[in-house]
């Protein structure tokens, strides 16, 4: 598949989970799922790339919960009310999931190169390229950053992510600046 068709895939699937019912939403979920497995992509890649809404869904149903039970107590109202957060956590699990198939599937080199075939000023498009391809270094750099705080005897817990999220920005504004460097060089 082309990869300028797949970069127009997520604004595309994005706007149409928004927009229509929550069943469209459910419906491409399994059809993403499948794709999936079709394209090679393990559950555990796929667990792995969703893991942030994972984390926010756990997050907004336990404030709903601890917001329910000090208002008066569990009912079915807290039920009834959980059903619209679950349908806007669906959408965004359908929406990362298409953009997660999408930069698994493609190289960098070929979103660059869809890119320039889609916009024509090049500065918009090196930008573009170079937010597009960072965001797996991010996630690349915190892994490696995690692991070796676990290898020293480090725990997990809100003191990692206190002394952590300093390094991961000291190293990525590193990389941001070699790259910077890199591209002027090439000029």
């Amino acid at each position: 598949m082309k990869t300028a068709f797949k970069l127009l895939l997520i604004p595309v699937v994005s706007i149409v989970v928004f927009i229509f019912d929550p069943k469209v939403a459910l419906c491409l979920v399994v059809i993403q799922t499948v794709l999936s497995f079709v394209v090679k992509i393990s559950p555990r890649q796929m667990l792995h790339d969703l893991r942030a809404v994972l984390y926010y869904a756990a997050l907004l149903i336990f404030a709903r919960f601890i917001g329910v039970v000090f208002s008066g107590g569990l009912s079915r109202a807290f039920f009834v009310e959980l059903v619209p957060t679950l349908y806007m956590l669906l959408k965004l699990f359908c929406v990362m999931q298409t953009a997660a198939i999408v930069l698994r599937t493609s190289t960098s080199l070929e979103i660059r190169e869809a890119l320039e075939k889609t916009i024509r000023q090049p500065q918009v498009v090196q930008m573009l390229a170079l937010f597009i391809c960072f965001i797996p270094q991010v996630s690349k750099n915190w892994e490696q950053i995690k692991r070796a705080w676990i290898a020293r005897g480090g725990k997990k817990s809100l003191r990692m992510l206190l002394v952590l999220l300093p390094i991961l920005f000291s190293v990525g504004m590193k990389q941001a600046y070699n790259s910077a460097r890199a591209i002027c060089a090439r000029k």
